[in-house]
């Protein structure tokens, strides 16, 4: 009979805690880790640079163009993601 009860305890013990795991993965918000801005950053070279070139102002592209040849690379594109250099939102 003392087996039994002990039994019943550990069930009860594992099904509280297994509850409880799951009540706390119920409540993530949707989305994971997609990001939510629609930047170029977001939406990558490919997407946001066309023949090497963006609709930027003077001044961020001297700041990201930084070998002076009127292009944005893709080594300069990530870098410039990577310094927060771009706006993640254009619209705004």
């Amino acid at each position: 009979m003392k087996q039994i009860n002990k039994l019943i305890g550990i069930c009860g013990a594992a099904l509280l805690t297994t509850a409880g795991v799951a009540f706390a993965q119920a409540h993530k918000t949707p989305g994971g880790n997609i990001p939510t801005a629609q930047g170029p950053c977001s939406l990558g070279y490919e997407a946001s640079v066309l023949y090497g070139r963006m609709n930027l102002s003077a001044e961020q592209m001297d700041a990201i163009d930084t070998n002076d040849d009127g292009r944005i690379s893709r080594s300069e594109f990530n870098s410039a993601c990577a310094n927060k250099l771009f706006e993640q939102n254009p619209n705004a």
